[in-house]
Parts: structure tokens; C-alpha cells; sequence
């Protein structure tokens, strides 16, 4: 096994800055714990990234707690792994740091199953402005677009209650479609869980601003392509939903800038399709994202599931052969020095891997052989009948290894470069004077992204 990762001190001293004054550390804000048989499970939510650690790294972190605490000698080079992915917070301050492969600290023979769940899903609505091409929830929405009368966050809320799950993504539909909903549900999902919402940005997104401070919530944006028209051939908005020309890459960029102005924690995730795993599209969507300061990005490969298991959006699967591809753009993300987490998730081998809670509270996992999704539960069946059939539908391995990146193979040296400082309050005088002068400045950045041309990953 490799050694327990670091990060070098200042002074070369485990845990000791220039001064050689002792090191003191908490837990970050936000951060949350889980004790597992084989160590914990910790989510950094500024990061919206999940860490497997062992025994020994699960000793460190109960010493440190959330109050600010000396750290004892033994103890100072896993606190400065802890405070390089974002774990905890040390004074004198040590900076976070790209995290790469699998998301495994300390020692494992393999990548471990969490006990109960990581994740949840839940519905805001089933209204969305836009019609993806491979949307995974469409089966889960065609019945409810027309109206929003059985729309109700309290069912949603009620089984996902019942979950363990540390943390509940907010998603649909597109939750800006029904900001009071969205605004509902995370209230009370934040009780309880950390939360996380899915948006392609299309809606007002400023107007939810306050919400998503009150509660701390991560923004994660879908963005599919750098180039404007292949991410709006197969993310196109609708006309009925939305205004003429409106468009989702647009909407994207202009959320990404807000969020990150704003201070919220901001992630970006991208569907790998036919249509844009070309190899150097995809680092020039890396590079469009670091350019905006994004630091953590999520490749999902696109799962033959819902629209997509259609057979009008056959042409976009593309299976394992996008795998290999994927692996070297995170390898060479990590040898250039890019300061970006990069996830990859293969739920196309397991599709029963995630979870989901339509609108009407049930509880959703997509069937073993991809063939639709299937009901575990609705919103007031007993709990323990519930976890049961949990147990017998989700497949736990592989939701392990969406969450954990167990796509991609353990680097010798995990640890990246610095992440960069986050950046001051969104300014309104430093905006675009108008929503013109925005469009303008995308489309010349569509112009000097588009004018590369490369391979096609395999």
C-alpha cells in the first residue's frame, strides 16, 4: 500500500509554522462525520466531496472535535492531510489541496461500503425548462409536468427523513422552476442532512441566494460542453418553458459566476455523451472551468436510463469506451498542476447504484438490468420494511464508487495543488452592465474555445 499521504509544512516540520508555534485544529464548518466499521465517512461540503478514512485518520478526527484543540505530535501529519482536503481547519492555517483517484485516506486494501447510504435525491418538482436529451428522471416526471397539483415537499421530506443518508441533493425537474418548493425542502432537509442543489441554472437564481446561505447549500450547475451549440443540442431549452433563445450554456456560465462572486460553494457536473467526449473538448471545458474558479468537477457517464433508454437517444451512449480516456484526463489534470477535484462516476455498469424520491415521496431505484426504475417505498411505509427492501434494490457497492470515485485507480500521491482562495462577494458594479454585455463576453469565449479541434477519446 502506499504511504499515508501528506502535505509538506512550511518549515518542514509536521504541523510547526515559521514561528514553531504549536498547531491547533477543528473540525471545518459544515463537515460532517459518519463512524463506519472500517474507519468514517466525511463529506467537506464547500468541496461536495466524500472521503473514505481509516481508523487511524477516524482518531484524529474525534480528538479534534469542533472546537480548536493542540494537536499532539503523532497526530500532526494526518491533520495536515485533514486540512488539505478540507476537513478540517488548522491555525497557523494550512491550504487545501486537489484531491485525486479515489477518495481513500490512509490505508485500504480496497474500496470500502459504507453501512447505510451516502446520498438521497430528492425531487423540488418535476417542472424543467429544459428537455435533455438524456435526462435519467424523465420516467419519473412525463406524468407530473402538466400540473403540480400531487407536488408536495412534505412527502419528499417525510422518506427522506428516513434515510441515513448524509446528504440530500435537491434536484428534479429543475428546482428554479418552483423556488418556493425548493426553498421548502431545503429548509427541512438541512435539519438533518447537508444539502446540495442540482440546477442548470436556467430561472432566477439570485432570487434563491439568500436560501442557499441561510442553510449552507452547495450549488453543483450542469454545463456539458465549452462550446455553446453542443451543449444547447442536447441540453436545448424548452419554448414552452422559457424565453425564445434562451439558452442553457448561458444560463450556466452566468449561475457558475454568481455562485462563485457570491461565495457559495459551486461545482460543476457534466454528462459524457457522444456528443462531447471528444478529447479535447473535454480539457477545454476543464480549462473553461478553472478559468471561472471552479474547483471540483463531476463526469457522469451517461447511463442508458430514463430518456436515454430510448431508442431516439441511443447515438449518445457510449459505455466503458470513454472510461480510459477519462482515467488520463484526470491523471494529466493532476501531473499539469490544475487545481481541480475531478470525480467519475460509471453508474452505466450498476445502474441500481442511485436514489431518488419523486414528488410524491416514493422512493425510486433504477432496476439492475436498466430496465425503468422501481418503487422501494412510499413516503409512509414503516421504516423498517422500507430498509429492507433498500437493502435487497440499491446495489451498495456501487454506490459506494459513485461517491468514493471508485472509477478511478489510487494515485501513488492523491495530493494536488493548492486550491485557489475563494473570492470576495459578488459586487454588482463589477457585473455586466446588462444582460447584453454578458452575452456578448460568452460568445467571445465560445469564439476562443471553439477554435481548437482534437481526437476523440476511446
Amino acid at each position: 500500500m502506499p504511504p499515508v499521504p501528506t502535505v509538506p509544512s512550511p518549515t518542514g516540520a509536521p504541523g510547526v509554522d515559521a514561528s514553531g508555534e504549536p498547531l491547533w485544529a477543528r473540525l471545518a464548518d459544515g463537515v460532517r462525520v459518519r463512524r463506519e466499521p472500517f474507519g468514517a465517512t466525511v463529506y467537506v461540503p464547500r468541496r461536495d466531496h466524500f472521503f473514505a478514512l481509516d481508523k487511524a485518520f477516524r482518531s484524529v478526527v474525534a480528538a479534534v472535535r469542533r472546537d480548536f484543540r493542540v494537536v499532539a505530535d503523532a497526530d500532526r501529519a494526518r491533520v495536515r492531510t485533514l486540512a488539505a482536503i478540507g476537513a478540517v481547519t488548522t491555525q497557523p492555517a494550512l491550504p487545501q489541496r486537489a484531491f485525486f483517484g479515489r477518495s481513500l485516506v490512509g490505508e485500504f486494501d480496497a474500496l470500502p461500503t459504507p453501512a447505510t447510504p451516502l446520498v438521497v435525491n430528492c425531487f423540488a418538482t418535476a417542472r424543467c425548462p429544459l428537455r435533455c436529451r438524456y435526462c435519467h428522471a424523465d420516467d419519473l416526471m412525463v406524468g407530473y409536468r402538466k400540473g403540480d397539483g400531487d407536488e408536495d415537499p412534505r412527502r419528499v421530506l417525510r422518506t427522506a427523513a428516513g434515510l441515513s443518508a448524509m446528504v440530500a441533493v435537491v434536484t428534479g425537474g429543475e428546482p428554479l422552476a418552483r423556488p418556493q418548493q425548493a426553498r421548502r425542502l431545503i429548509a427541512g432537509l438541512a435539519e438533518r442532512k447537508a444539502v446540495v442543489i442540482d440546477t442548470s441554472g436556467v430561472g432566477n437564481f439570485a432570487g434563491m441566494v439568500p436560501t442557499l446561505r441561510a442553510h449552507d447549500v452547495h450549488v453543483r450547475v450542469s454545463l456539458d460542453s465549452a462550446d455553446r451549440t453542443v451543449n444547447d443540442a442536447v441540453r436545448p431549452v424548452s419554448r414552452r418553458e422559457a424565453p425564445t433563445g434562451a439558452s442553457a450554456y448561458t444560463a450556466a456560465l452566468r449561475t457558475i459566476r454568481r455562485a462563485v462572486g457570491e461565495g457559495i460553494p459551486c461545482s460543476v457536473q457534466t454528462v459524457v455523451h457522444a456528443r462531447n467526449r471528444d478529447r479535447d473538448a473535454l480539457y477545454r471545458l476543464r480549462d473553461l472551468l478553472v478559468d471561472q474558479q471552479v474547483t471540483s468537477w463531476v463526469l457522469h457517464v451517461i447511463v442508458p436510463a430514463g430518456k436515454a433508454a430510448q431508442k431516439p437517444a441511443a447515438a449518445l451512449l457510449c459505455g466503458d469506451r470513454v472510461l480510459t480516456g477519462l482515467r488520463e484526463l484526470v491523471r494529466n489534470t493532476a501531473d499539469d498542476g490544475v487545481p481541480l477535484d475531478i470525480r467519475v462516476t460509471s453508474t452505466h455498469r450498476r445502474p441500481n447504484s442511485t436514489l431518488l424520491i419523486g414528488v410524491d415521496g416514493a422512493l425510486w431505484v433504477e432496476r439492475e438490468d436498466g430496465r425503468g426504475k422501481t418503487a422501494v417505498a412510499g413516503s409512509r411505509m414503516f421504516p423498517w420494511l422500507r430498509n429492507r427492501r433498500l437493502r435487497r434494490c440499491l446495489d451498495a457497492e456501487g454506490h459506494a464508487s459513485r461517491y468514493l470515485n471508485g472509477t478511478l485507480d489510487e494515485l501513488p500521491e492523491p495530493m494536488g495543488e493548492v486550491m485557489p482562495a475563494e473570492r470576495p462577494a459578488w459586487v454588482p458594479d463589477a457585473a455586466p452592465s446588462s444582460i447584453g454585455a454578458l452575452l456578448g463576453q460568452l460568445s467571445c469565449d465560445e469564439r476562443h474555445l471553439t477554435a481548437r479541434t482534437g481526437g476523440v477519446l476511446s
